[in-house]
């Protein structure tokens, strides 16, 4: 899939500086997750998630409405014999940094949420996201006080897990389920997307400019700073490989002493 860069022109009083602001790929970044949030489906599935297991009769599965926004999937296992998992397959540019996130919510067991592909000889991908939970384990009662062994309250937790695709890849297999451990789990609001993004800042000023700022985010230290400027009436400045999980704050002020910002990616109308 080709990514057109995306050009943000924002206007400005006639006499002051003109920011423009290019990224390739574009911001905010799409996610590639189909139904990530398991809002669609028809009968007892999520549209766009299968599920799978070597034994099935040791899981209960769910599709319900107690998601962290919405419905979402819901995993039992009843012994620790066998893993099963949600999964879909997502199509990914090779030699590209991504990053999966979501929430889950965990009530005893193991879960493992892992982005893997294995092509017959070619380059693979496995990287994984464990998290352990205790709670309802058989032995809490008698040897521990339970509140010593939950790990994580009964509640929804966020999951990051970055990754990188390597050459000739083309596309990941997402799984999200038990792993090898009795206990039960909640997963919702799924996310897959690119890490990085390449920025491009140009500023024109018909009164000379004495500096230009990029700051991501709440940072207080500015990513790049052009130092002081001779009343430069143009600037240009490539930003390659900056976070896609972030927006970006472009400061600009001009020889006559003004003050111009604005932020990449601009924020949308609801």
């Amino acid at each position: 899939m080709q990514l057109v860069a995306l050009m943000v022109m924002l206007a400005v009083p006639c006499g002051a500086a003109e920011i423009q602001v290019t990224s390739d790929p574009p911001l905010p970044a799409p996610n590639l997750i189909a139904n990530a949030g398991f809002e669609e489906g028809e009968g007892d599935l999520p549209a766009q998630w299968h599920w799978g297991t070597a034994a099935p009769d040791n899981f209960e599965t769910q599709w319900t409405d107690r998601g962290h926004t919405g419905r979402a999937v819901y995993l039992k296992a009843e012994a620790s014999s066998m893993s099963g998992y949600w999964g879909q397959t997502v199509g990914v540019q090779p030699n590209t940094d991504y990053v999966l996130a979501g929430w889950f919510r965990l009530r005893g067991g193991k879960l493992l949420c892992y982005v893997h592909a294995s092509p017959a000889g070619g380059p693979s991908v496995n990287e994984r996201f464990y998290q352990l939970s205790l709670l309802n384990h058989s032995l809490v009662p008698v040897f521990l006080k339970p509140e010593y062994m939950r790990g994580l309250p009964d509640q929804w937790q966020p999951f990051r897990l970055p990754f990188h695709v390597p050459e000739k890849l083309t596309s990941v297999a997402v799984s999200a389920g038990m792993y090898f451990a009795a206990g039960e789990v909640l997963y919702d609001d799924f996310r897959l997307f690119r890490a990085t993004t390449d920025l491009q800042v140009k500023v024109q000023a018909p009164e000379g400019l004495t500096q230009v700022q990029v700051l991501a985010g709440d940072r207080k230290e500015p990513l790049f700073d052009s130092g002081p400027l001779k009343g430069d009436k143009q600037f240009e400045r490539k930003l390659p490989g900056v976070s896609t999980e972030t927006v970006y704050h472009v400061a600009v002020t001009t020889a006559g002493g003004q003050k111009v910002a604005r932020d990449y990616p601009a924020e949308v109308a609801p």
